[in-house]
């Protein structure tokens, strides 16, 4: 994990108010990813969550996500409640943006790269990666390396759809 650290922190800095990913432990735990174009929300520096040893820790993470959303007023997302109801069904996601930088709008977002994203995928094979939106999936588009499932933005996604794709992601 130390060379991927390193990589990454050139990459994003270091501190870094990017989010390039967020799981439960380490990514090469990880064999499903929700992809989508990048964060709506901030949420400090990304490092005080990683650790080489543990990986990422997202129940500290989450509970400063869901502070500083509090904090300007907004509840849990349409998008944050589709990834709950996969991650709820689905062990081992990883969440990630094909942008690592956090935008309230894709209008909004400040210049970014796609190198964090490459560099993840790269490193990290997933084995189903679910594509939400149409940037996201156009980005994807050749990716082969195993299974693309895509949806349109899981803000716009019914429970109904999000309950299909978690059927199928079981029956693989």
């Amino acid at each position: 994990m130390t060379n991927f650290e390193k990589r990454l922190a050139a990459i994003i800095g270091r501190p870094s108010t990017q989010r390039p990913f967020v799981c439960d432990g380490h990514p090469s735990d990880c064999s499903v990813w929700i992809v989508g174009y990048n964060a709506a929300t901030e949420g400090g520096d990304w490092w005080r969550f990683w650790s080489s040893e543990d990986g990422f820790d997202l129940a500290a993470w989450r509970n400063d996500y869901n502070a500083e959303r509090a904090e300007r007023g907004k509840g849990t997302s349409a998008t944050r409640r589709r990834i709950d109801r996969f991650k709820a069904s689905v062990p081992d996601i990883l969440e990630t943006n094909i942008f690592a930088t956090p935008s309230t709008k894709m209008t909004n977002m400040p210049k970014s790269n796609t190198e964090a994203f490459d560099l993840l995928l790269a490193a990290f094979k997933p084995r189903v990666i679910i594509s939400h939106g149409v940037p996201s999936t156009r980005y994807l588009e050749g990716w082969t390396d195993g299974k693309l499932i895509t949806l349109p933005h899981l803000s716009r996604t019914g429970y109904a759809k999000v309950d299909d794709t978690i059927n199928e992601l079981r029956s693989n």
